[in-house]
């Protein structure tokens, strides 16, 4: 017989891709840099790069992933990629002239640049040339030196002729002043530098240390329960991007002590600042919500004093934001931002994602499929689970290495907190994650099958105990708590999605599956998401494997972009019956 239901499917799932081109639609800001900005326009499918007061510089074929103005603002160096996988080569933009030239000889992926006062030449560490290049931008010719070992070495700017940052596979960070040759320090890991008065700032694991131009140290900050995000600074003033509480604030800095600690608070409901930059007429933040579009604005009309109380409901007469606050089974309150529509009635399909690792805060941050998924009735829920930086390092540790399986328990913990208040049912609930969200995602769904109906992953290691299969894993294995002993095996084992999809009973309900690999993707390989879904068929569940082609883990175009939010919420729809409501 027909499926009756396929028409009803496919018009609904039409009707959320047309929704999702909408939201999509947006320009995605970017923060003033010298005067430019990377970002991208309204209806545009690739990013650009513009100055500030809107006009044009340059908008290439390929990939623009980083930008570095020289101090006389003619040339603008920059990372550019023909494709999604984050090998770069280094450019140099002539702003007059709006040309790009590109030195594809210079390797580079995610490499600061250090210009010279004169703004005739530059220095990079190319970690795809493992060298340090200094480059003549107006001849074009180029000196190497070879960087010895295995290494990771970057410039960063700070004391007279900028900051030179070793760090041995697995070891400590040692910043050393260039000029002096003299150690600043040694840190787990060094984020970033950033000149202001006198001096330079370090933003590293453990908080934000200040130098003078001499490198002496004046002063370290850290702020308990804090995790910091981006930092901004300009003459003496020194402002760092945070989460605190679950929540997005921004703190001032003085002589090592906070000045004020503002939460982020642009709009109703939670919100989040993704970004923070200083330019001649202040701090600029970019703020964003599950709702609500990313923009620029000034941090004065983007922050309130920072209180306990709950952050604002949405209006009354459109879907709303929110927080629900649910117990993990340790009795540690979790926190749960939910985008629901105004006119909810009961249980709801909600699609529920998170990240829960590395530190790193999952905040109520814009994403064209929540918007194009609420308008549709559905509910979106983003898990603030331990492992994540939601709450500060402690946090983080709470959830990583030998702890990784509170990330799962803390993950099902908030969905039958969303059963508990009403939001859901198990068969409305589609677990959805990214990278390391994905891999946290399978093996919660795979652990508790029977509470979800189905589990989308992106670009996810499924493969614990194969870390070093993956082109960056083993960078990861700290994460993971991978130390090589039989115990971390083991564990691992019990954890690994892969081997929770094999050992799964004959009788256990499965929930659907799909598995997305990206082509162009350089951390993450295919292959365990391919076992996943095998394993899963050989079950008999309803698995699903697709390559996003043009697609990679860093910066992607928007129709790639869009490829993976259409099939993801094309899934949940099928799944959860949305598609037959």
């Amino acid at each position: 017989m027909p499926d009756s239901s396929r028409p009803q499917q496919t018009r609904v799932a039409d009707s959320l891709d047309a929704a999702l081109r909408d939201w999509e639609a947006h320009e995605r800001p970017g923060l003033p840099v010298d005067g430019f900005v990377l970002g991208r326009r309204p209806k545009r499918y690739r990013t650009g790069l513009y100055r500030v007061d809107g006009t044009t510089v340059i908008e290439p074929e390929g990939h623009l992933l980083r930008i570095t103005p020289a101090p006389n603002r003619r040339r603008i160096a920059v990372e550019w990629a023909p494709r999604a996988d984050e090998n770069a080569v280094l450019g140099i933009v002539d702003a007059e002239r709006e040309e790009l030239r590109l030195h594809e000889r210079i390797g580079v992926r995610h490499d600061p640049v250090l210009w010279s006062a004169d703004s005739s030449r530059l220095e990079v560490a190319a970690s795809r040339e493992r060298a340090i290049i200094e480059l003549d931008v107006v001849s074009g010719r180029s000196t190497r030196m070879p960087v010895a070992g295995v290494e990771r070495v970057r410039l960063l700017p700070g004391g007279a002729e900028g900051l030179l940052a070793r760090r041995p596979d697995g070891g400590p960070t040692e910043l050393i002043d260039r000029s002096t040759g003299a150690s600043v320090g040694r840190y787990g890991a060094v984020h970033r530098t950033a000149i202001c008065d006198e001096g330079f700032v370090v933003w590293h694991d453990r908080g934000i240390d200040r130098f003078t131009d001499r490198g002496a140290h004046r002063w370290s900050w850290h702020e308990p329960g804090l995790r910091i995000t981006d930092l901004a600074s300009s003459g003496d003033g020194i402002l760092a991007l945070g989460a605190s509480d679950g929540r997005s604030v921004v703190v001032g800095l003085s002589d090592g002590a906070s000045r004020e600690i503002r939460e982020i608070a642009a709009g109703h409901g939670p919100a989040a600042a993704t970004g923070i930059a200083m330019t001649d007429h202040g701090p600029v933040v970019r703020v964003e919500a599950p709702l609500v579009p990313p923009r620029v604005i000034p941090l004065t009309e983007a922050t309130a004093p920072f209180t306990d109380a709950e952050p604002a409901p949405g209006t009354e007469d459109g879907p709303r934001t929110s927080t629900l606050t649910v117990r993990a089974d340790d009795g540690t309150e979790i926190t749960v931002i939910l985008a629901l529509p105004h006119d909810r009635t009961g249980p709801i399909p909600v699609i529920l994602t998170c990240y829960g690792g590395f530190g790193v805060p999952a905040l109520p941050e814009f994403e064209p499929t929540i918007p194009a998924w609420v308008d549709h009735g559905g509910g979106y829920a983003i898990a603030q689970i331990r492992g994540g930086g939601e709450r500060g390092n402690e946090w983080w540790w709470a959830g990583s290495g030998a702890r990784k399986q509170r990330a799962v328990d803390d993950l099902a913990a908030v969905a039958a907190g969303l059963c508990a208040a009403g939001i859901s049912r198990p068969e409305l609930l589609v677990l959805a994650g990214a990278s390391h969200g994905g891999c946290i995602a399978a093996a919660c769904g795979l652990e508790h099958p029977g509470s979800f109906s189905g589990i989308a992953v992106t670009a996810a290691p499924l493969d614990l105990l194969a870390l070093d299969a993956h082109p960056l894993g083993r960078l990861w294995r700290d994460e993971f708590g991978d130390d090589g002993t039989a115990e971390s095996r083991e564990r691992l084992r019990r954890l690994s999605p892969l081997e929770r999809a094999r050992r799964l009973r004959p009788d256990q309900p499965v929930p659907a599956f799909l598995g997305i690999v990206l082509a162009e993707d350089t951390r993450v390989a295919p292959d365990d998401t391919r076992r996943v879904v095998d394993a899963l068929r050989g079950h008999g569940a309803r698995a699903e494997l697709w390559e996003a082609r043009g697609a990679g883990h860093g910066a992607n175009h928007l129709d790639a972009l869009h490829a993976i939010g259409s099939r993801i919420l094309a899934f949940a729809a099928r799944t959860t019956g949305l598609a037959e409501a």
